[in-house]
Order: C-alpha cells, then structure tokens, then sequence
C-alpha cells in the first residue's frame, strides 16, 4: 500500500499536534544541557586540560622529528593535523598553530643532494 499525499500530511499533523514535537525536543535541550553541565565540572575541566596538553605534547613531536630530518612526511602531516584539529576544538592557543602552519610549509619529501 502507498501513501498518498494526503496522508503524509495528515500524519505529520497528527504528530506535531500531539506534542510529540515538544517532548523530543526538550529531550534533546536537557541532554545538551547536561552535557554542557558534565563539561564545566571539575574533573571535566581536567581532563580537558590533560587532552590539550597531551595533544600539543604530540604536535611537538612530530614537529621536532621533521625538524631534525629536514622535511615532513605526507603520514606525518596528516596525523599532526587530525592531532590539530582536536587541539583546537578544545581551545589550544596559538602554541599548536604556529606548529601545525610550520609543518604545512615544510617539504613533504627529502631534497635531492647532488654532489
């Protein structure tokens, strides 16, 4: 059996005039809050602080390792970036971003030395 038009309609109005609506939103607003709430405890606040700092620590390792081979390799790259982009959804400072810009300006293979 297929659904007319008509009777999507008449569905849909029959959910949202029931308060179905309302309940799953406010559903959604409490759980929100509560993670929101979950977030701002203290112990959440630590754990936000070790990740970030565990993050950067990692930035710096990948950064110090293309230092001292002179380039960075694509893998590398990619990792410090996903590494980054958590970094930042956490609220690194500027610490993280001046790394992951250095590492996007480095060449991604060794350079031919020709003797």
């Amino acid at each position: 059996m297929m659904l007319t038009h008509g009777d999507w309609v008449t569905i849909v109005s029959c959910v949202l005039g029931s308060g179905a609506t309302n309940v799953i939103v406010q559903h959604l607003l409490d759980w929100l809050e509560e993670t929101r709430r979950r977030e701002e405890t203290p112990d959440g606040k630590a754990c936000n602080c070790i990740i970030r700092h565990s993050a950067l620590s990692m930035l710096k390792t990948v950064h110090r390792d293309a230092i001292a081979r002179g380039w960075v390799p694509l893998d590398d790259l990619e990792e410090a970036q996903e590494i980054y982009d958590s970094y930042h959804t956490l609220g690194g400072n500027g610490a993280g971003t001046r790394i992951i810009h250095d590492l996007q300006t480095m060449d991604n293979y060794p350079s031919n030395q020709s003797e």
